[in-house]
């Protein structure tokens, strides 16, 4: 038995909000019917071959607000993300206006940074710190 691919969905809150945060900040596009957000609150999105679904939905999301996950070990799922190039998509958040953790390498060998979306979910970016 043979896994193809993993295609997360994440609940929101808000699906507008949440699809402009991963737009602007991240360079997602949305790749489901427009009309599936507008009737169903639901959207796949993707940036390269990274796809993500987003359903806004009524049940409570309690993710923590504003934790630094290089630091705190209180999350119940990580995204980890390989980017092209970890510091130009830094860069991008950054100018973009968003507050990502600090780009640094860790103990493990990786150059990473983390931000958070509009409802929690931590979202961590990295590479191999010798490339």
């Amino acid at each position: 038995m043979r896994l193809n691919n993993l295609v997360p969905m994440l609940n929101v809150k808000n699906i507008t909000a949440s699809l402009e945060f991963y737009e602007k900040a991240l360079g997602f596009s949305v790749v489901s019917d427009p009309k599936a957000v507008e009737e169903w609150k639901w959207a796949t999105i993707r940036s390269g071959s990274t796809e993500l679904m987003l359903s806004e939905s009524n049940c409570k999301i309690k993710l923590e607000k504003n934790i630094d996950p290089q630091l705190n070990t209180n999350w119940p799922v990580i995204f980890y993300f390989y980017p092209q190039s970890v510091a130009e998509i830094y860069e991008h958040v950054k100018s973009s206006g968003f507050s990502p953790t600090n780009l640094m390498n860790t103990i493990y060998g990786m150059k990473e940074f983390s931000i958070q979306d509009p409802d929690g979910h931590v979202l961590s970016f990295g590479e191999d710190a010798s490339e």
